[in-house]
């Protein structure tokens, strides 16, 4: 069995608030708890709760921690070293220990929340909340993976003090990013997942964030990469792209990006050439193209990029040889190619090569 490391223990050192003790019953009351992951949450000192987080000082409850303790099994049991009957306890597991129900409004009682981890959970396609935005202390919000659905609320954007975001919510959709305008501390936004076809704007906003270090918009039904004349995100060092339906990628802009130490672009139906808008990008240390329909050689000016340290253009159709100069590429750690029309002396099969 799989856990999580994030259900923490409580700090029994100090004694919290009545008014937020009785805002956390009020919250686990409009919750269901199939596990009965909350049977800690009795007595007078919440601080000694599982999950739950106070001030060292004040006693104030400044975080609450209830991302599901198991990590949800991958794949089927067949492609796992464990029999049937371990993958389905661990499926069921997994399941069981959802918290389901609603988001109760009595959390805008706890005036000090800095951290909210409601992730992995399941409330069953239920909006998020808009009173979420009036958390003006938050600095982190995860609710990925925990089945909402609806119009992401605008209000998350008067979240002004968020560093951390994380909306992985299949099912979900916006229709603007204008609200993260509002966020111009954040340094990670997770959006996978999200329907963001009708959101045209969403490269101008996200470029005027300031502070943003990674960006994760995979399989947000993008269809194209607009151009953009100036670039602010100078901070930005990862981007997921994959699973969105480019085909083609416009030169300059996001792509004249040198901060960029991660870029993921598998799964994005790109053809023809891997994209010269690329050869700017000499920090990548990751880069990831697997499953597109390239079918040109591997031009030589990605042999110079000497911090790569993985490299995947797997199920493409690259054609001719592999140079000799990939051994310039003296950080790389794995390369991966998984093409039948790929050859040359360094690589392995067309699968792997290692330095």
């Amino acid at each position: 069995m799989v856990f999580n490391n994030c259900f923490y223990n409580a700090n029994s050192k100090v004694v919290c608030v009545d008014n937020e003790r009785l805002a956390l019953l009020q919250f686990k009351q409009d919750l269901r708890d199939p596990a009965n992951r909350l049977s800690s949450w009795v007595g007078e000192n919440c601080c000694k709760w599982m999950g739950v987080i106070c001030d060292n000082v004040t006693g104030r409850v400044s975080e609450i921690h209830l991302r599901n303790p198991y990590i949800k099994p991958v794949g089927d049991y067949e492609t796992k070293a464990e029999s049937e009957s371990e993958y389905e306890s661990e499926i069921d597991a997994y399941w069981r220990s959802q918290l389901r129900g609603k988001i109760s409004p009595a959390l805008l009682n706890l005036n000090h929340l800095e951290h909210l981890d409601l992730s992995c959970n399941h409330f069953e396609g239920i909006k998020i909340p808009g009173f979420i935005g009036s958390l003006k202390n938050l600095r982190y919000l995860n609710l990925s993976q925990s089945n909402f659905g609806g119009v992401i609320p605008y209000q998350l954007g008067n979240l002004s003090r968020l560093r951390y975001l994380s909306l992985d919510v299949a099912g979900a959709s916006a229709e603007n990013l204008q609200w993260l305008s509002g966020l111009p501390l954040l340094k990670h936004l997770v959006m996978s997942g999200v329907n963001l076809s009708k959101a045209f704007d969403w490269l101008k906003v996200t470029n005027n964030l300031p502070s943003l270090v990674e960006l994760y918009l995979s399989n947000c039904e993008l269809t194209y990469i607009p151009h953009l004349p100036n670039i602010n995100f100078t901070s930005l060092a990862i981007l997921d792209l994959s699973s969105n339906n480019f085909e083609t990628m416009q030169p300059g802009g996001i792509f004249s990006l040198g901060s960029l130490v991660s870029l993921d672009l598998s799964f994005c139906q790109l053809y023809g050439s891997i994209p010269a808008v690329l050869r700017n990008m000499t920090s990548l240390r990751d880069l990831n193209l697997y499953y597109n329909y390239f079918n040109s050689t591997i031009p030589n000016w990605l042999y110079g990029f000497n911090h790569l340290e993985f490299l995947n253009f797997g199920f493409n159709s690259l054609q001719g040889e592999l140079s000799s100069d990939v051994k310039n590429l003296t950080s790389l750690g794995a390369l991966t190619c998984h093409t039948i029309n790929l050859k040359g002396h360094y690589l392995d099969h067309g699968e792997s090569f290692a330095t």
